[in-house]
C-alpha cells in the first residue's frame, strides 16, 4: 500500500508525530529516520531531539531536516532523556505522539497501526507495541516466543498493560497535556514508567497492539552487570516515587538483574556484526548501550 493510498483510505485519521530522543547516535540515526520516512503519509512529523550529542549525530539530523519537510531538529541542552522526551512531546503539533529510541527499527505498517488503535472509538489513551530484538544472540528465540504469544491472542486489543516502553509507544496528545504537570523530571528514574503510572493515576488506560511492531537493539545485554543494576534501580526508584512498589515488582526487578548477569558472558562472546560467537571477545572491552538514567 502506498502512502497516497493510506491517506485516501482514512482522510479523517488523527495526525501523528514521532519523537526520537538521541544522544551520540551517529551510527544508527540515519537508518532510524529512513524507516520512519518509509511509513509515508501515516506520519506527519518526525521530531529528533538532540540531547547534547558530541559526535556527528546533530549534523546527520540537520541534513535530513534540510531535505525532508516533516523532519525537525530540536536541541535540548538539559542532559537526560526525560528532558529530551519532554521537549519533543511539547513541540508536537499532532493529535497523536509516537515515541521510539534511536536504535528502534519501525516495521511496515507501524504508524498506521497507531492511528487505527488510537482512533475515535478507542477507550485507551496510549498504546504499547510488540518489540523484537536484533543484535542479540537470543533474537530468534525471543521472536519465536513473542510470535507464539501473538498467535494465542495474548496481545489482543482489549488487553491493558501497566506500562508502555519508550522504544515503542504512542499517546494521545490530549492525555499528555493532562498529565504533563504531574511528571517527574528526575533523571534517575525511567521516564516512560513515570508517564505510564501518571496516566493511570488519573484513570486513563494503556492498551497493547500486536500489529504495532518494531525491532530494537539487544546490545544492552553486553552492558556489565554492575552498570545494568543501576538501570534496574531506576525501576525501583520510580515505583517508590509513586508508592506502588511491592514484593512482586521487587522480585521481578531483582530476577531481571540476575538473568542479565547470567546472560552477560554470552553477549560478551557474541560478534554482533557477523552474528557468531568468538571466544576471544570475552577478553575485549565491554561496550553495551548507554544507560538512559543517571544514578
Amino acid at each position: 500500500m502506498t502512502s497516497t493510498e493510506q491517506s485516501t483510505e482514512n482522510p479523517h485519521r488523527n495526525k501523528l508525530s514521532v519523537v526520537v530522543p538521541v544522544f551520540n547516535e551517529e551510527a544508527g540515526i540515519a537508518d532510524c529516520i529512513d524507516r520512519l520516512l518509509a511509513q509515508g503519509d501515516a506520519i506527519d512529523e518526525v521530531l529528533i531531539v538532540d540531547n547534547n550529542s558530541t559526535d556527528r549525530t546533530a549534523s546527520i539530523i540537520k541534513r535530513y531536516a534540510g531535505s525532508h519537510e516533516k523532519v525537525r531538529y530540536i536541541f535540548e541542552p538539559r542532559q537526560g532523556v526525560v528532558h529530551a522526551r519532554n521537549a519533543g512531546f511539547d513541540a508536537s503539533s499532532c493529535e497523536l505522539v509516537g515515541r521510539i529510541d534511536a536504535d528502534t527499527r519501525v516495521q511496515t505498517g507501524w504508524a498506521t497501526a497507531i492511528s487505527e488503535f488510537l482512533g475515535p472509538n478507542s477507550t485507551h489513551c496510549a498504546v504499547a507495541g510488540v518489540t523484537y530484538l536484533f543484535e542479540s544472540p537470543f533474537s530468534r528465540v525471543h521472536r519465536f516466543v513473542l510470535d507464539r504469544q501473538i498467535r494465542r491472542g495474548k496481545f489482543n486489543h482489549d488487553r491493558r498493560v501497566l506500562a508502555a516502553t519508550g522504544a515503542n509507544m504512542a499517546v494521545k496528545r490530549s492525555a499528555w497535556l493532562e498529565v504533563r504537570k504531574n511528571l517527574s523530571e528526575r533523571t534517575d528514574i525511567h521516564e516512560d514508567m513515570d508517564l505510564s503510572i501518571c496516566l493511570q493515576k488519573i484513570g486513563l488506560t494503556i492498551g497493547q497492539c500486536d500489529s504495532m511492531r518494531v525491532e530494537t537493539s539487544g546490545r544492552r545485554g553486553e552492558t556489565p552487570p554492575r552498570e545494568y543494576s543501576k538501570y534496574n534501580r531506576a525501576s525501583e526508584s520510580v515505583l517508590r516515587l509513586h508508592n506502588v512498589m511491592n514484593w512482586r515488582f521487587k522480585f521481578l526487578i531483582r530476577l531481571d538483574t540476575v538473568v542479565h548477569a547470567l546472560a552477560w558472558p554470552i553477549y560478551r562472546a557474541y560478534n554482533f556484526e557477523q552474528e557468531r560467537f568468538e571466544f576471544r571477545r570475552l577478553f575485549g572491552k565491554s561496550q553495551g548501550r548507554i544507560m538512559p538514567v543517571n544514578q
